[in-house]
């Protein structure tokens, strides 16, 4: 596994760049780890995201430190960009300009700056680029993607999607204050956090026509981002017009997330937390359905997928383009909040 590369740079180690590391020291042998950080002081963790060492050593885990300046030097067969995402644009130029793999930790920036630049050399270059979509390899959401474009229960109704979690549960070993998902520079807010469900809905449904989002800071929590977040979509697929409701806070201390799909002929419920899918077909009893994939599991399988495009130079499942779509409708909620009135595309 991972023949076609061994040296590896990733940039930043904080609990999803310490996750990428476990996770390619398991599909892969003999490579040669080196590490861009400026937090020297993070954790280490396990796959749970619990405090195993007050502090992650570099040495004893066989990584290599690397300043920015020498970083840059050196040629790498692929990257991961795990940073704050105010500052994957600026790394990700950097490399793509020597052509090396990339693995861009979503969302692949904070705003839409120079993000057409890097779109551009990707794909004149043929980079090999993944994104850090895991939830794009998960077996419901294919199932659930099968059933709308067979119209097995009919056209689309309606789509309540809703993720709310209680930020300073998020990472508990950390103070949420210092966290990147509380502050704005950092490329924060609710939005952007929790932006896989704007990306597992363009997977699903397309991409809206429009969007009319309300968004602000209603708790007591110490950050200067959005902690709630309501977005309305307006969707046509295939001349069938609906609408997509999305509902995302870290105020809800009692974790839920899930999409609720209602056909003409039935309905579809994704719990996403409890992990369980169930169809239901009207006229028939409600069939649930249990999946046997752990969340690490699903961030292993893009790993291996992005091996297998770097080998056989293909496109990732999870590549710039979505990347790129998701964080344009994320940037087109703002906007809407901001000029409060519905946005088009």
């Amino acid at each position: 596994m991972l023949k076609n590369y061994k040296k590896i740079l990733i940039i930043g180690l904080g609990s999803i760049g310490q996750r990428h590391f476990r996770n390619l020291k398991k599909i892969g042998k003999n490579f040669d780890f080196y590490a861009l950080r400026k937090i020297r002081t993070s954790p280490e963790l396990s796959k749970y995201n619990l405090v195993k060492k007050k502090k992650f050593s570099l040495k004893k885990s066989g990584i290599k430190d690397i300043s920015e300046r020498n970083s840059i030097k050196m040629t790498f067969d692929a990257v991961f960009i795990c940073n704050p995402s105010s500052l994957h644009i600026k790394f990700a130029l950097k490399f793509a300009k020597k052509n090396t793999a990339l693995f861009i930790e979503k969302p692949i920036s904070h705003n839409l700056k120079d993000t057409i630049k890097l779109k551009k050399k990707i794909n004149k270059n043929k980079i090999i680029c993944a994104v850090g979509y895991q939830l794009r390899y998960h077996n419901y959401l294919h199932k659930i993607k099968k059933i709308i474009e067979n119209k097995l229960l009919g056209d689309i109704k309606s789509v309540e999607i809703c993720n709310q979690h209680y930020l300073p549960y998020h990472h508990k070993y950390e103070d949420y204050r210092k966290g990147y998902a509380a502050n704005k520079k950092l490329g924060g807010g609710v939005i952007l956090c929790f932006i896989h469900e704007i990306d597992y809905s363009n997977f699903l449904f397309g991409l809206p026509t429009s969007v009319k989002c309300i968004s602000g800071k209603k708790s007591n929590l110490e950050m200067d981002v959005e902690d709630f977040a309501n977005l309305n979509f307006k969707n046509n697929l295939h001349g069938n017009k609906f609408d997509i409701n999305i509902k995302l806070d870290f105020i809800r201390k009692v974790e839920k997330r899930e999409c609720k799909i209602i056909f003409q002929h039935g309905k579809i419920i994704w719990d996403l937390k409890k992990d369980f899918l169930k169809i239901k077909k009207k006229g028939r009893s409600m069939k649930k359905m249990t999946s046997a994939i752990s969340r690490n599991q699903l961030f292993k399988k893009q790993l291996i997928e992005f091996n297998k495009c770097i080998d056989l130079n293909l496109k990732p499942l999870s590549n710039y383009d979505n990347g790129f779509e998701s964080l344009f409708v994320a940037v087109k909620a703002k906007e809407s909040n901001r000029l409060n009135k519905r946005v088009f595309f």
